[in-house]
């Protein structure tokens, strides 16, 4: 390796982001612990849309359903525990995904009970191609109920109580995801 390679190789290495269990909200390795996402879909309010998520051969975790728009449905998600974060060290959110071309978003809420207020981003996804995300917190907006709102509110990053990967935006048919990890960056 003569000194160029070897100085950029160097750069690489330090500008990508380490993973530890400081900084990883999800991979292959947590989904099989009692620290599991599970999966939240519109039937809490009627709706119905179905999903999964499995950890494959491949040690990916693979998110999948249908969103169905009846009875006023139209989202499937895949939520963390429900415990305090505090996120104040970090300058976002990173996924890495293979995705089936549609939109999908992460949200974040400040409470332990459901009262219709998220702070969410969303991204497209690429069919069938591995990307990241990186998504900075001053991205995220106010959400009411999947509406953004006019509010400039900024997320209270120590006081994060659940994060979530979610598909909805009127999408309605098949979906899937395979996500190699989500952490904070």
């Amino acid at each position: 390796m003569n000194f160029l390679s070897f100085t950029l190789a160097a750069i690489i290495i330090n500008n990508s982001v380490q993973q530890n269990e400081n900084n990883v909200l999800i991979n292959a390795s947590l989904m099989k612990t009692e620290n599991q996402w599970r999966i939240v879909n519109d039937g809490v309010m009627g709706g119905l849309s179905s999903s999964k998520a499995i950890v494959n051969n491949d040690s990916k975790i693979v998110f999948s359903g249908n969103v169905s728009l009846e009875n006023n449905g139209g989202f499937a998600s895949l939520r963390s525990p429900v415990k305090d974060y505090n996120f104040e060290k970090f300058s976002g959110i990173e996924i890495k995904i293979k995705g089936d071309g549609k939109r999908y978003s992460v949200s974040m809420k400040e409470t332990t009970y459901f009262e219709g207020y998220f702070y969410t981003s969303s991204f497209e996804s690429k069919k069938d191609e591995w990307i990241i995300i990186q998504i900075p917190f001053d991205q995220f907006k106010l959400y009411y109920f999947g509406k953004e709102t006019d509010s400039n509110k900024k997320i209270r990053l120590n006081n994060i109580k659940e994060i979530s990967l979610l598909i909805g935006d009127k999408q309605a048919g098949e979906f899937k995801a395979e996500i190699d990890y989500i952490m904070l960056y």
